[in-house]
Order: structure tokens, then sequence, then C-alpha cells
């Protein structure tokens, strides 16, 4: 490996270890003062770095408070299913999906369970949390609605099949910061989908009673 590999490797390092201050201040100064109660550049002090450096990381005190694990995931999710062949069954396009979208990576892990812990303590921010299960399920029902023939994304069937897709998130979510994290957050995801799709699986999903 050359000098200017090792250089690398270092600022590399150093931008990481920057990253992670600023994740560790924010979430300890949301837990001691609230989150309306911080400011960024109270964010920056505590880190030891410049505000200007804040902003290198992170757009805003909303994208430090989500993390980059939940911020991503609307993206990739859309992306995903997009993805999925024509024809395929718009649960089963889901379920894949969703496989491929569960919290493998340890550090992915910390990220979410650090913020679920600090939802727990501080009601207040339970606003944001529900925009984005919001915007999940925004996704979702767009996605069913377009690969059901006749359907609009304001139709029963996508609205079911998107809060069934976000319920299973978020319960799964609920019961795995019960557990402290030690459970296996795949196993709970595909367990509450797999519950809160059953009655929708089998039927004639353009059957629609809200139209008829």
């Amino acid at each position: 490996m050359t000098s200017a590999d090792w250089g690398g490797n270092r600022r590399i390092r150093k931008k990481l270890a920057t990253r992670q201050a600023l994740e560790e201040a924010a979430l300890r100064l949301f837990a001691e003062r609230g989150y309306e109660g911080t400011t960024v550049e109270e964010i920056a002090e505590a880190a030891g770095v410049a505000e200007r450096t804040f902003f290198r990381y992170f757009a805003s005190k909303q994208h430090i408070l989500l993390g980059d694990v939940a911020q991503g995931r609307i993206a990739a999710l859309r992306t995903a299913l997009w993805g999925r062949p024509e024809g395929e069954p718009v649960l089963d396009s889901i379920d894949t999906v969703l496989e491929g979208l569960d919290l493998a990576d340890p550090e992915d892990r910390r990220q979410i369970l650090e913020r679920l812990r600090l939802l727990r303590t501080q009601p207040g921010l339970l606003g944001t949390y529900l925009l984005l299960n919001r915007d999940l399920a925004g996704v979702v029902a767009e996605f069913a609605a377009a690969r059901t023939p006749g359907m609009v994304v304001t139709d029963l069937y996508p609205q079911l099949v998107a809060a069934a897709t976000s319920g299973a998130w978020d319960t799964a979510l609920v019961a795995w910061l019960a557990s402290d994290g030690q459970d296996d957050l795949g196993d709970l995801r595909r367990a509450a989908f797999a519950a809160l799709t059953a009655g929708l699986r089998g039927g004639d999903p353009r059957i629609d009673p809200a139209r008829s």
C-alpha cells in the first residue's frame, strides 16, 4: 500500500469520526434539552467542530435525528419496488423488497435503536417519525395502485396494502425496542407483514367496495 493510500484511509477515518461525534452530540443534546431546544450551533460546539462542518455531513437537524438509514430507506424502497418484474403479485414484490431492506448491518441497527430510545423519552419527536412512516406508506400505495389494473392510489386495496406494510415495520420496531434490540428485527418484520397481509391474499383486489 502506498503512502497516498494510507493518507486516504486516515481522511476516511477522520470523516467517520467527525460524523459520529456530531451524531452522538446531537442525540445527547436532544435527550437533555429536547429537539426543539437544541440548535445546530450547539451540536457543532458539543462535537468540537465549526457549525459549517455540521452541514458538510447533515442537511438539517431533522436529518441527524432520523439518521442516514431512515432517510435513505424511502428512496431505496421506491427504487427496489419499481425494479420488480411486471406481472409479479403486488404483495410478493413488496415482501421481496422488504427482505432486501431489512437491517442486516450492525451499524444500521445501532442507528435505528438509538433513535427509537430517544423517541421513547421524547414524545414530541413522534411527529417526525410518523411523517417518515406516512412517506413509506405513500410509496407502497403508489406502487400497489400502478401494478393493479383499474386502481388509483386512493382506492381501498392500495391503501390497505400500504397500511399493512407500514404497520408491519412499525409494530416490528416496537417489539424490537421492547427487547432492547435482542430479538431479530427481520423475523419480527416478516411475522408482522405475514399477519397483516393475510386477509389481502387470495382475493381479487380489483373488487373494491369503496368504488361499488
